[in-house]
């Protein structure tokens, strides 16, 4: 059964095919633009045109209208395209603030070892310099002290040479 507009001979609302444009960069290629409705299916488009090596290596970006003319000036005049940097508007999108989380929960554990790496030298200062006075150690804390400067040798060392440099010779 025909509805009331097909039957009046008017077509229903048919679905809007957004298009926006793409940026690809091939390696040792100047870049180029594409119109596609998504990144995937610039990728499809690109696996059936190049080699699967190729495929690998190229970048693809989404571009305004705007920013692909001024690279197409740019490219008319002779200047090579100059690398958009990543700034603020990047922390606006979500894949911007999720790579933004990323690198602060990594720079927090970088911390959280250097932390712990430090605490570490200063229990093994305490334990040398409460060795060396009158007091003994126990030997927890004798197996704790080689275990500690077995695995900083690298400071023991350091320590060493410049306690030997600043002895007067004789």
């Amino acid at each position: 059964m025909k509805t009331f507009k097909e039957f009046r001979g008017e077509s229903p609302v048919t679905q809007i095919d957004e298009q926006v444009y793409f940026k690809v960069s091939i390696p040792d290629m100047s870049p180029m633009f594409i119109k596609a409705s998504s990144e995937s299916a610039v990728k499809l488009d690109m696996r059936m045109k190049l080699k699967p090596d190729v495929v690998k290596e190229i970048s693809i970006k989404r571009v305004t209208k705007a920013e692909m003319r001024k690279i197409y000036r740019a490219m008319g005049q002779g200047k090579e395209p100059e690398p958009t940097e990543e700034g603020v508007l990047d922390l606006l999108t979500k894949k911007g603030r999720d790579k933004q989380a990323k690198v602060s929960r990594r720079l927090a554990g970088v911390r959280k070892v250097q932390r712990s790496r430090e605490d570490e030298i200063k229990r093994m200062n305490r334990l040398q310099s409460k060795g060396a006075g009158q007091h003994t150690l126990s030997p927890d804390e004798k197996s704790e002290l080689s275990r500690l400067r077995s695995k900083y040798r690298d400071v023991v060392k350091k320590r060493e040479e410049k306690s030997r440099k600043s002895m007067p010779k004789g």
